[in-house]
């Protein structure tokens, strides 16, 4: 039965109607902590990809100190993965940020209630 269901048939009973609300509660909550874990592991994800970005810079540039012929293109190489790098931190912080939110917010449960 979804929660339109439980509340519809609810209305003739005032003590359906609060057992369906409290379902309706419980599976707003489980909704809530089911996005913060998906916004946790995306942040994880994307940390473990700017370790990857950091990790091919640090090649490009050593390759570039072994390869005068290419040095230039190279650094160009390393530049452009510490900046994706340091985009993939960024986003990973705005996610921890998210996940954070989302269990102070004003739509999170009220403790005591």
């Amino acid at each position: 039965m979804s929660g339109a269901d439980d509340l519809a048939e609810a209305e003739r009973d005032p003590q359906d109607l609060a057992e369906a609300a409290v379902r309706a509660r419980q599976k707003a909550q489980e909704a809530r902590e089911a996005a913060q874990a998906a916004q946790r592991s995306a942040a994880e994800s994307v940390a473990e990809s700017a370790a990857s970005h950091d990790r091919t810079a640090t090649s490009y540039e050593e390759a570039a100190e072994h390869n005068e012929r290419r040095r230039d293109e190279y650094r160009e190489h390393a530049a452009a993965h510490r900046q994706f790098a340091e985009e993939d931190r960024a986003m990973a912080q705005q996610l921890r940020r998210m996940a954070e939110d989302d269990s102070t917010g004003p739509f999170a449960p009220a403790v005591g209630r």
